[in-house]
């Protein structure tokens, strides 16, 4: 299997080595997975940190407001590592967009951050191809599950708890480190309109979200005299496959059409009367994620369309 590597540069490794699927990219640096477990091959092949450049970690990015996100830091400026339990089609398709559209490093990264060992791991990796570490996090992945709570799911409870809180915590415990040495940082947060109101049926995600919030606010308070800030973004409907899939349920569900549903649920919703998009959520994060935001931190920020102004 290392001869293999050896032989063959990151674009004809796929070809090449059919058995195995690729757990994660980092430039010249390949782990991969057999049928029989996780296994991991570290060829340095070709560098990947460029002098001077800024790294930014985004999780849930191979598509949706997180793969919005990512293209934005790109553009910024900063290299991309993205995440996110997605095929390997969608994978690719992220990172063509982001090389081909801003011309930065993008990478990709597979492992589970709900466990402490996984997350470990992850920062040697980002050690050794990023000497200098992360510097900006973004905390994007969540699932969504809606029910009355004396119908909700146990095990939907716990893995909700797990993706938005434990895998958060986690890479804010291992990451902090990395921004505090250097004297710099920024963290967002995402989190939801679901964090500053509730509603029902939304219990357990609300839970989520609302403690996301509380998280955000106390780690700024921890970093705010290391030029780290922490700020949580809040958005209400943003059209994307998501709530798309909502839109389509509750359709079905009031026997309507699609776009009666839709036009619904944005009128009755947003003041504006218009839906949110992705990009318009990224664009605050990008400004998050920069030197002008420097004063900015512990916030909650609504991108809502004026939902909770009433």
């Amino acid at each position: 299997m290392n001869s293999c590597v050896k032989a063959f540069r990151v674009s004809h490794f796929r070809q090449v080595c059919k058995h195995v699927r690729v757990f994660s990219i980092y430039g010249g640096c390949i782990s991969v997975a057999s049928k029989n477990g996780f296994f991991q091959v570290h060829e340095r092949l070709f560098s990947t940190e460029r002098k001077g450049r800024r790294v930014a970690f985004v999780t849930g990015s191979t598509s949706g407001i997180g793969l919005g996100i990512a293209q934005r830091l790109a553009q910024n400026g900063y290299d991309i590592i993205i995440t996110g339990v997605a095929s390997q089609n969608d994978i690719d398709n992220a990172l063509t967009i982001l090389k081909s559209k801003h011309g930065v490093n993008c990478t990709f990264h597979g492992a589970d951050f709900t466990k402490e060992s996984e997350v470990a791991q992850l920062c040697t990796e980002i050690s050794r191809m990023y000497p200098h570490g992360i510097d900006a996090l973004v905390n994007n992945a969540g699932i969504q599950h809606v029910a009355p709570l004396e119908d909700f799911p146990v095990d939907i409870w716990h893995k909700m708890v797990a993706i938005h809180l434990t895998s958060s915590f986690l890479l804010l415990r291992y990451f902090i480190p990395f921004m505090k040495k250097k004297g710099w940082g920024r963290i967002v947060n995402i989190s939801s309109i679901n964090g500053l109101i509730a509603m029902p049926g939304k219990g357990p995600y609300c839970s989520m979200k609302h403690a996301l919030i509380g998280l955000t606010k106390a780690v700024a308070l921890e970093t705010a005299e290391n030029g780290i800030t922490c700020n949580a973004v809040c958005p209400a409907y943003v059209e994307t496959e998501l709530v798309m899939k909502q839109i389509r349920d509750r359709a079905k569900q009031n026997n309507i059409s699609y776009e009666e549903m839709r036009n619904e649920l944005f009128t009755s919703s947003h003041p504006t009367k218009k839906s949110i998009t992705v990009e318009q959520v990224a664009a605050l994060v990008g400004f998050l994620c920069s030197e002008e935001a420097a004063s900015v931190t512990g916030c909650a920020i609504p991108v809502d369309a004026g939902y909770t102004a009433r």
